[in-house]
């Protein structure tokens, strides 16, 4: 909004043409983004105007001109202003990661954090939405991340439900998540069992929460298991790795895997086509996915032919 302010400002802009502010307005500042940075960062600069406006209990004028010219501002982004795509996680990564940690030593936290690396891995799921920002157990929110009782009892197909509190696309009426075993070293089931038992954790302790030498509970952070990961798998020349990587490699995981993609996104709760610009090495799925079509159309010429 200053940023908004400030350009007002420069341009000499009488105070009714701000607030609020016409679509003339609004074109030619956003117009002032072409050529320089991404489309969806003009649009972050907008909404934020848009919610300014709004708050001050005035009427919002942006409309379909002032779409149009986001659209522009969208197509002229310069190829310095769009991110790298991030590189999943593999479960060859997982493997690695079992064998370089200490877990049959004493460290509960060791346990932890392979837990929910796995978790987050096989159970596509947002870093955010089962580990907290501070490790401090007093700040632990149970309506915003998940505590013992809600992972509950494998079923006759191995396969456990994980209730989330809190999601990115439900906020607080929560999703519930299917978590199934995997043959694996990094069997997620397992693991995570493993870790809750070694951590003495009742039903109402935070799911990855850890005890350290003098017995105190401190609860996992993202910052914990992707600090640890990136340590490990650094001088595999694995590039480094964010939380999210752990959710679109366990995406990739099962589309190379030739699970259906639409089975795969609605395991992972992908609630939009923002799931396709996750997909990850596309070569392999597309060989994959294409290998089945046409099986299944020789199948079915088969049995064409034999009904003749």
């Amino acid at each position: 909004v200053q940023r908004f302010l400030n350009w007002a400002a420069s341009e000499k802009l009488t105070p009714s043409k701000v607030l609020p502010a016409t679509e003339t307005t609004l074109c030619n500042y956003a117009a002032t983004f072409a050529g320089h940075t991404a489309g969806g960062t003009a649009r972050a600069h907008i909404s934020a105007i848009k919610g300014w406006t709004i708050h001050k209990g005035q009427p919002w004028f942006g409309g379909e001109c002032l779409n149009s010219v986001l659209n522009g501002v969208e197509r002229r982004a310069p190829p310095s202003s769009f991110r790298t795509p991030r590189v999943p996680v593999k479960e060859s990564h997982l493997e690695l990661l079992y064998a370089h940690m200490d877990l049959d030593g004493d460290d509960g936290k060791e346990l932890a954090i392979v837990a929910a690396a796995a978790m987050m891995f096989y159970g596509q799921l947002r870093a955010g939405e089962v580990l907290p920002d501070s490790s401090d157990l007093s700040c632990y929110n149970p309506r915003e991340h998940p505590i013992v009782s809600d992972l509950g009892e494998p079923n006759d197909q191995g396969t456990c439900s994980l209730r989330l509190p809190s999601t990115k696309t439900s906020r607080n009426r929560g999703e519930s998540a299917s978590i199934a075993s995997q043959e694996s070293i990094a069997c997620p089931i397992i693991a995570t069992e493993r870790h809750i038992k070694f951590n003495h954790l009742g039903p109402g302790d935070p799911l990855f929460a850890y005890r350290d030498q003098q017995d105190t509970l401190h609860c996992l952070t993202c910052s914990n298991v992707v600090d640890r990961c990136n340590e490990i798998w650094g001088p595999s020349d694995i590039p480094k790795i964010s939380g999210h990587c752990f959710r679109i490699g366990g995406t990739t995981h099962y589309l190379c895997r030739g699970v259906p993609p639409d089975v795969v996104k609605a395991l992972g709760h992908w609630k939009s086509d923002t799931f396709l610009t996750y997909w990850r090495d596309l070569d392999t799925l597309a060989s994959i996915h294409l290998h089945r079509f046409h099986a299944q159309e020789n199948y079915c010429s088969h049995l064409y032919v034999n009904t003749l």
